[in-house]
């Protein structure tokens, strides 16, 4: 067969006129309809992907304001205890009582209202549970963030029949304490200084041990590194965090249905602005480090609230000598001491008889 032959069967008679002769205008007429059309296709996909963009976008706008919002009210709500209550009662969480009512029953009739002012000029409450007339050991206990003196009713009860005279701290912002920013330790450890100042003018004899809670543990650990009176002789700190964007990070989603990413990050910014600190800033470990005084960590295995690596940075970070740490492997936040009561009673009274001296 020719090579003549062969093109000819190669080609489709409909693309050619009749005449079987190259028509090259005929030709160029054929090839712009097929790109017209081929164009038309792919006009509207170019328009389909650009709506597309455009709608992604007014999305992640719309998520990233919306994140931007809850940033914003987000450390409003943390760091005002009252707001947080209030906000927490309008979603009906029901926050269970750290203490049994028999507990705040006895703290009521035998405790003692105290006032101080702070540093900074606000008045500052607490409970004082006395046993002068065999001791002059002092626990001076901070309870956690958006509780208050009567949930720590269980821990002075537990410190008072071990012959410890307990004062029970009200922190900034909960209850009749001035100042309704609380700031989850940063500020407060200067506030530890000033209940430390006030008992050991009272008593020039005293041997005080500093005691927290959840935040409050947080807060006599920030309080660790400053000036305290000399008779000052330890800190317990239970359930503590160890930095505060850790623990934000930690529980944004978990508790409050937020991405941590860029929420945290928001709310860093917004914190820096109106409180005039970062959550990195809040670095418990690093006042730990420099402190001067022994620390018990207590660490609950099942905290929700604090990792358990927060307080294992925590106790890494202990150089003073009579440093120690108890681990509760099956107690949830702050719950150390319903859940292993000889456990944690044996390893407190070991704590404050190896430094009760120092």
């Amino acid at each position: 067969m020719s090579e003549s032959v062969e093109l000819q069967n190669l080609t489709n008679e409909n693309d050619f006129p009749d005449d079987g002769e190259y028509d090259e205008e005929y030709a160029d007429e054929y090839y712009e309809d097929e790109y017209y059309e081929e164009s038309k296709v792919g006009k509207v996909f170019k328009w389909i992907l650009k709506i597309s963009l455009v709608l992604v976008a007014f999305g992640a706008v719309f998520t990233i304001g919306a994140e931007a919002i809850a940033a914003y009210e987000y450390p409003k709500i943390i760091f005002n205890p009252q707001s947080f209550l209030k906000t927490a009662e309008s979603r009906q969480v029901i926050r269970k009582p750290l203490s049994e009512q028999a507990y705040i029953d006895w703290m009521n009739s035998d405790g003692e209202k105290v006032t101080i002012k702070n540093s900074e000029g606000y008045d500052l409450n607490g409970v004082f549970l006395k046993k002068y007339d065999i001791t002059n050991t002092y626990i001076i206990m901070f309870h956690p963030h958006t509780a208050g003196v009567s949930d720590m009713a269980k821990h002075a009860r537990f410190f008072h029949d071990m012959d410890c005279n307990v004062l029970v701290v009200e922190s900034r912002g909960h209850g009749e304490s001035q100042y309704g920013i609380n700031t989850l330790g940063y500020r407060e450890r200067y506030d530890v200084v000033d209940w430390a100042n006030y008992i050991s003018e009272k008593d020039k004899d005293s041997s005080i041990f500093l005691f927290g809670l959840g935040s409050g543990g947080s807060t006599v650990l920030m309080a660790s590194s400053l000036d305290m009176p000399s008779n000052v002789k330890g800190i317990m700190a239970d359930s503590a965090y160890s930095n505060l964007e850790s623990l934000f990070k930690a529980n944004t989603k978990d508790l409050y249905n937020l991405p941590s990413f860029p929420t945290v990050k928001f709310a860093s910014l917004f914190v820096e602005k109106d409180m005039g600190f970062t959550l990195e800033e809040v670095d418990v470990v690093e006042e730990v480090r420099n402190s001067k005084l022994p620390i018990l960590i207590i660490q609950s295995g099942d905290d929700e609230i604090v990792p358990e690596e927060q307080s294992e940075e925590l106790y890494e970070a202990c150089t003073v000598e009579g440093s120690d740490r108890l681990y509760i492997s099956s107690a949830s936040h702050c719950a150390a001491l319903n859940t292993k009561p000889k456990k944690y009673g044996d390893n407190i009274s070991y704590f404050l008889l190896d430094n009760l001296d120092n």
